[in-house]
C-alpha cells in the first residue's frame, strides 16, 4: 500500500481504497498533464474542480492547491497550469484530479481513528459551517454494525439538520450508516491505516450522500495492529480474588522486629483488628513478633492451609519466595516490595519477570509496590498504614496507595462503611479492569469508587467500567489533570 517511510496516501490513492469498500465519491479523473485536463473536464461534464493530489500533500486548501466551479475549458487549462506551476519539488511526484462539482447545503464528516490506548472509533459530525458553530461530534468504538451505526447517527445533537432542510430532503440515513460501517470494516481489514478523515460528505438535494474529499493517514508501526485493543489473557478466577479477600489463612513473609517496618506494621494490623482465619508470619531468625511465633521461611509452612501471603521483603528474594507459595497451594500474593518499575528500566524488567512467573505458577500477584488492602467481611486489614474503615458496601481500588488510606479516614470519621479496598501498587499482573470485573460480581460490593491516574490498556478498562456500570454505580476520580497532580501521578508506577 505504502513506501518505506510515507506518512499519508494521496486523495487519488486514499480514494481508490475507500470505494472498494462501498464509499460513493463524486465521478473524477486523473491526470498528468494540462492538456488531459480539459479532455477529462468535457468528459465528466462541467462545472468541474481541479486539485493537485500527491501523497506528501496532505493539505491542499491551505495551500491554494484547488480551483472550484470551473465552468469551461478555458479555465481548466488555466487552473490547471497555476496548479502544476505551484507544486514544489519537496511535493515529491504530483497528479491533478479533475471532479465533478457536486453542490449540497450540508456537510458532513465522517472518519477512523486508532488511539493507542483506547482502540478504534468511527467519526461523525456535522461538517462546514455546522462543524465551525455547533461541534455537534459523536464517535463509537469498533466492531460497528448497521444497528449502531444508525444508533451513532441519532446520537448527533442537531438532528434537525438531518432532517428536511430549506427545500432539500432528509439525508438519507441508511446510506450514511453503510458509509459508518464501511469505515469498521476497513479498520478490520487494512491494518496499516492510523486515520481517515473523509471531509466533507454532501447531502445532496435529494437527501443522497456524496463523499468529496479523503486523507489517509498511515500508521508509524503497522504491525502492532495484530496485538491491539486484545483484553488480558491471563486467567485470574473468582478462586484467585476469594483467596485475596476471604483467605482461610494469611502469612506475613518478612515480618519484623521494628515497629517501622512494613513487616512489623502489616502484621500488627492484622491481628489487631480481628482477622477471622490462621496468620502465620515469617522471619529470617525465626523470631517472635507480636506474640507470634514466626517460621524462618515459606517452605515450613503446612500445605494447604495458607491462601494469601502478604510479603514485606527486598525484591531480590521474591522470585524464591513467589516459587515457594506456589509449592504451598497459595493462590494469592500481595507484594509491598519496591524496587521494581518505580526504580528505572532493569526494575521494570525485573517485574514483568516477576509477573510472567506469577503468571506461569497460576498465582494472583497484587502489587508490587503496593500499600496493602482490607476486606472488611472477613475483617482483614493487610495495609502497612493504620486506618482500618467500618463494614460497608463500597469497594475501592486505586493507583495511589495515598488515596486508600485517606479514604479508609474519611470513612472511619463519617461513618461510611466499606466492603474491599485495594492499593494497586504498580500493577505488575493485574490492575483496576480486573479489580472492576471482580467487583461487578462480588455479593459484598454494591458501590465502586476507583482513583485513576494513568491509563494502560484503555479498550480493556472502557470495556470493565461499562460492564460494571451496568449492574452496580461506579465512581471514578481521575488525578493527574493538574500541573501539581500530573507531577504526584508521574511518581504512582501504577498509573
Amino acid at each position: 500500500m505504502s513506501k518505506i517511510g510515507q506518512k499519508t496516501l494521496s486523495e487519488v490513492k486514499s480514494k481508490k481504497l475507500l470505494a472498494k469498500y462501498g464509499i460513493d465519491f463524486a465521478d473524477e479523473i486523473e491526470v498528468f498533464t494540462i492538456s488531459e485536463s480539459v479532455v477529462a473536464a468535457e468528459k465528466i461534464g462541467y462545472p468541474v474542480v481541479v486539485k493537485v493530489c500527491g501523497d506528501l500533500i496532505s493539505h491542499k486548501s491551505e495551500r491554494g492547491l484547488v480551483r472550484l466551479k470551473l465552468s469551461n475549458a478555458a479555465d481548466v487549462e488555466q487552473a490547471a497550469s497555476d496548479l502544476s506551476a505551484a507544486c514544489l519539488a519537496s511535493d515529491g511526484e504530483t497528479s491533478l484530479l479533475i471532479s465533478k462539482m457536486e453542490s449540497g447545503r450540508r456537510e458532513l464528516i465522517i472518519g477512523l481513528i486508532r488511539d493507542e490506548q483506547f482502540g478504534s472509533f468511527v467519526m461523525l459530525g456535522l461538517g462546514g459551517v455546522f462543524a465551525e458553530v455547533l461541534s455537534d461530534t459523536v464517535f463509537a468504538m469498533t466492531p460497528l454494525g448497521l444497528d449502531g451505526a444508525l444508533t451513532l447517527i441519532d446520537r448527533l445533537n442537531n438532528q434537525d439538520a438531518l432532517g428536511d432542510f430549506r427545500g432539500e430532503k432528509a439525508i438519507n440515513r441508511l446510506q450514511l450508516a453503510e458509509m459508518l460501517v464501511s469505515l469498521s470494516n476497513i479498520e478490520r481489514q487494512e491494518t496499516e491505516i492510523q486515520s481517515i478523515d473523509i471531509n466533507p460528505v454532501l447531502a445532496r438535494a435529494d437527501g443522497s450522500l456524496v463523499a468529496v474529499d479523503a486523507l489517509i493517514e498511515l500508521r508509524d508501526n503497522p504491525t502492532a495492529a495484530k496485538d491491539e485493543g486484545k483484553l488480558s489473557s491471563r486467567s485470574i478466577s473468582d478462586e484467585h480474588f476469594a483467596a485475596l479477600f476471604s483467605p482461610r489463612g494469611v502469612v506475613v513473609v518478612g515480618a519484623s522486629t521494628h515497629p517501622g517496618k512494613f513487616g512489623f506494621v502489616t502484621l500488627h494490623n492484622i491481628l489487631t483488628n480481628g482477622y477471622l482465619g490462621r496468620v502465620f508470619a515469617t522471619h529470617l531468625e525465626g523470631a517472635k513478633v507480636l506474640d507470634i511465633e514466626c517460621l524462618k521461611s515459606v517452605e515450613e509452612l503446612p500445605v494447604d492451609t495458607v491462601d494469601l501471603a502478604i510479603i514485606c521483603t527486598p525484591a531480590s528474594t521474591n522470585v524464591d519466595i513467589l516459587r515457594a507459595c506456589a509449592s504451598k497451594k497459595i493462590k494469592a500474593v500481595y507484594l509491598t516490595s519496591a524496587g521494581y518499575a518505580d526504580s528505572g528500566s532493569d526494575g521494570l524488567q525485573a517485574q514483568i519477570e516477576l509477573s510472567d512467573l506469577a503468571n506461569s505458577l497460576g498465582i494472583l500477584l497484587i502489587g508490587p509496590n503496593g500499600q496493602g488492602f482490607v476486606s472488611t467481611p472477613q475483617r482483614l486489614c493487610a495495609q502497612i498504614v493504620g486506618p482500618y474503615p467500618p463494614s460497608g458496601v463500597i469497594s475501592l481500588v486505586s493507583q495511589s496507595g495515598n488515596f486508600v488510606s485517606t479514604f479508609m479516614n474519611y470513612s472511619r470519621q463519617t461513618g461510611v462503611g466499606i466492603a474491599r479496598a485495594v492499593s494497586a501498587g504498580n500493577a505488575a499482573q493485574i490492575g483496576l479492569p480486573e479489580f472492576f470485573d471482580y467487583f461487578a460480581k462480588d455479593p459484598a460490593t454494591k458501590v465502586s469508587l476507583a482513583y485513576l491516574e494513568g491509563i494502560g490498556n484503555g479498550k480493556q478498562l472502557a470495556e470493565s467500567m461499562r460492564q460494571l456500570s451496568k449492574v452496580k454505580p461506579l465512581v471514578l476520580v481521575k488525578g493527574g489533570v493538574t500541573i501539581g497532580g500530573a507531577r504526584a501521578a508521574a511518581s504512582h508506577t501504577g498509573a
